[in-house]
């Protein structure tokens, strides 16, 4: 059993009262909660005093990453806990921030712990990624990603589980951010804005469509940008080709080695 001890911790005022369930979480994270994702990181969900909370558990990081975390850039679940405020300051919906929790060992930070209010909401992914998907949802989906990068928000993994998504009694799509520590605040050029866009989707049909209303939303050509998006796409696959065809290689090799 690894030994860490305590590093950062911080909780939102709002939720005090999850003050020792914080606390705790590093020694009941693996004992505790309802799983509902399972990858690079782990989610699950808690009850605190009749309210659902949602604890992520990031991967750990490799030696240079918790050098990298530990003196010169801020952790994957602080950077979560700051950004969510500050995306809901420029105006778009983000699960609350609760805490986040940075243990170490041997004075190098080793796991770390964000924890946000629950959103049950779907992702967009069940309503757009099907061949007779929602033009409206799309078109206000193309009107959100606008105002986002008007507002100077680059979500870091723009994808369409990252976007959850309801309707209002007029019928207009709402959505909310999910997965946000990777993002960055700037004022992107037309350049930054379509690679922000490129990891929508891999479907053809729903990504020239979303092209084209962002780009008619901005006063940009949407036929040329919807051609420079799908040169980007060809790009982007091809990279994505030649990195599992490295790393089927490396596999193979590795498992030649083997006694």
């Amino acid at each position: 059993m690894i030994h860490s001890t305590l590093r950062k911790q911080e909780v939102a005022a709002p939720y005090a009262f999850a003050r020792q369930f914080v606390d705790c979480l590093p020694q009941t994270f693996n004992q505790e909660g309802d799983e509902i994702y399972t990858g690079r990181n782990t989610v699950k969900t808690y009850n605190v005093d009749g309210t659902t909370l949602v604890a992520k558990r990031f991967k750990r990081p490799n030696i240079i990453q918790r050098i990298a975390y530990s003196f010169f850039k801020p952790s994957k679940a602080e950077r979560a806990y700051r950004f969510a405020k500050m995306i809901r300051e420029r105006g778009f919906n983000t699960p609350h921030e609760v805490a986040f929790v940075e243990m170490q060992q041997h004075g190098l930070m080793l796991d770390s712990y964000f924890v946000s209010a629950a959103c049950m909401l779907p992702p967009l992914s069940k309503l757009l990624r099907r061949p007779d998907f929602s033009h409206k949802a799309a078109t206000d989906l193309a009107l959100f990603i606008v105002k986002l990068h008007q507002k100077g928000v680059l979500h870091g993994d723009l994808n369409l589980t990252n976007i959850l998504y309801e309707q209002d009694p007029s019928g207009n799509y709402l959505f909310t951010l999910i997965d946000t520590n990777r993002s960055t605040f700037c004022q992107p050029n037309r350049k930054q804005c379509l690679q922000n866009m490129l990891r929508l989707s891999h479907d053809r049909p729903l990504l020239s469509f979303v092209t084209a209303r962002y780009a008619e939303a901005r006063g940009w050509n949407a036929d040329e940008t919807v051609a420079t998006m799908m040169r980007m796409l060809d790009k982007f696959e091809e990279r994505l080709r030649r990195k599992s065809k490295i790393k089927n290689a490396v596999r193979n090799r590795q498992a030649s080695t083997r006694p």
